[in-house]
């Protein structure tokens, strides 16, 4: 590693072009509401180490009330990130400074909203005193931050995996290659020496498994997940012990399926953890019990506790907006200990309420329901809707409303770019000042809508001339496909769309 100012973190290569959507503010209301929590109104939002900063120029441009602040010290990742938020018309400030470097800004406001989306467990133990300084300093009273770290014991048995791959790396691989073009004899070392049967494997079978799955993975994700210098997966106490000087308490999760419990544990053994009289206990024992591999946690800095009547009112005035098209109406939600069905006359009571795709209250949406629903059943039923990424929390119509251009205009670069490349396969939505899933093809389908496009023939015929441009044609059964067949297959894709995806795609505030 060349880079000085890097820290041990691995620079080399840039960050995955991935969004996440708990790094997303309008998302924490319903969680904290959901443990009797208030939730802040956030006006000031920070993301530290921001990646390519996808998430957060996602959310400059469709949080219009929303002042984003962000950093991250990798200046190519500063730099896109810019250029995402300048293609948008949106107002954010988005560094390439250190964490302390950041935290002296004489112009840097005080914050209601600050994420960190894994970085906690890359980094050196000095630079994560520097993240609780920055916290301590920065953070508003009421104030909730979003940490996501991996955490053990889920990474018991496969640390020495990670361990294994660093090592060689380090000590076999050639320096100028880098750590991406490293990996790949690594992870053959570590198939043939796995294939001997160590005793290890043995007593962990587990492990085998795990390390098929991480051969498959992308090699970009993988450099920097596991060759930073300092990598530790932290039991929950001690993350809580780390973050006491910032004044921050455990609220709740927000991994939307860690809140329906009953798919999580069984419930003798949810007795058993509400029987245990400490909170920051009964997280450690729940961790023991699901596996635990990855949190994803709020913290506020002075939590409130609601009354029971306020918190009804509070749920019952969040908005809510599906996010998956109807003809993708998940069939089950999934935990790690049960499952469930998602086709009862609740949720088909739901979907003939939402299928408008329009965003609306808990509130108006149990009204709308028949008779005899039981409020607490019907948030129960979004959370699982929300857990598997069928529906999500809204933000306030006019913000969505004076999010559009800016959310258009970012679109639009995301869109070019997808002439080129398909990294970016996603779409801002002003309805959940989040992002959607797009392919490559559904991107480009939208650009010809914007430019005039008047239907599928002339959508797909977009899509075929950035093809040709690009020297490129479709493939099916591993042979390219002559461009007449080629054109069809577009357009029945873009028809596709337009019945499916385009509507949806409007009640979002995206088309």
């Amino acid at each position: 590693m060349s880079a000085d100012w890097s820290g041990g973190y691995a620079v080399e290569t840039g960050y995955t072009y991935h969004t996440y959507a708990e790094l997303n503010p309008v998302r924490a209301a319903l969680p904290l509401l959901l443990k009797g929590l208030r939730a802040p109104r956030i006006q000031t939002a920070c993301e530290l180490g921001f990646g390519q900063g996808c998430s957060a120029a996602v959310h400059a441009a469709t949080q219009p009330d929303m002042d984003w602040w962000g950093c991250d010290f990798a200046p190519a990742q500063a730099v896109f990130a810019r250029d995402l938020v300048e293609a948008s018309g949106a107002r954010a400030t988005f560094t390439d400074d250190a964490f302390a470097e950041f935290a002296a800004r004489p112009d840097l406001p005080d914050f209601d909203f600050i994420a960190l989306h894994g970085i906690w467990s890359w980094i050196s133990d000095a630079v994560r005193a520097e993240v609780v300084a920055f916290l301590r300093k920065k953070l508003k009273p009421g104030g909730v931050v979003y940490l996501s770290y991996n955490t053990q014991p889920g990474w018991a048995v496969a640390a020495p995996l990670r361990h294994l791959m660093k090592r060689h790396v380090d000590t076999l691989g050639a320096p100028g290659l880098g750590d991406a073009a490293n990996l790949d004899p690594a992870l053959s070392t570590l198939q043939r020496f796995f294939a001997l049967d160590p005793i290890y494997s043995r007593l962990n079978p587990a492990v085998t498994e795990r390390l098929q799955g991480i051969v498959r993975q992308d090699r970009t994700y993988l450099v920097h997940e596991y060759m930073n210098d300092h990598w530790t997966p932290m039991w929950f106490a001690e993350v809580e012990r780390l973050l006491g000087p910032a004044k921050l308490s455990f609220a709740t999760s927000a991994w939307m399926a860690d809140h329906l419990e009953g798919l999580n544990v069984s419930g003798d053994m949810a007795a058993f953890l509400r029987e245990l009289p400490d909170p920051s206990l009964r997280e450690t024992f729940r961790d023991v019990a699901v596996q635990a591999q990855f949190r994803r946690d709020y913290w506020l800095r002075g939590a409130r506790t609601l009354g029971a009547a306020e918190q009804g009112r509070a749920l019952r005035e969040v908005r809510v907006v599906l996010t998956k098209p109807l003809a993708q109406r998940p069939d089950k939600a999934n935990g790690v200990f049960a499952e469930t069905g998602l086709r009862s006359a609740l949720y088909d009571a739901i979907y003939d309420v939402m299928g408008d795709y329009q965003p609306r209250t808990i509130g108006a949406l149990e009204a709308a329901l028949p008779a005899g629903v039981a409020f607490s059943d019907l948030t129960m039923g979004l959370v699982a809707l929300m857990s598997q990424g069928a529906l999500a929390p809204a933000q306030a119509a006019d913000a969505a409303d004076r999010a559009t251009g800016t959310a258009r205009a970012l679109n639009r670069t995301l869109a070019q770019r997808a002439a080129d490349s398909e990294d970016l396969g996603f779409l801002a939505a002003p309805a959940t000042g989040g992002t959607i899933s797009a392919s490559r093809f559904q991107q480009l389908f939208w650009l010809s809508l914007q430019d005039g496009g008047e239907g599928p023939a002339d959508w797909a015929r977009f899509a075929a001339d950035v093809l040709a441009r690009q020297g490129q044609t479709l493939v099916a059964a591993g042979a390219a496909v002559a461009p007449d067949a080629a054109l069809a297959m577009l357009e029945a894709q873009a028809s596709a769309f337009a019945q499916t995806e385009l509507p949806h795609w409007r009640g979002l505030g995206i088309a």
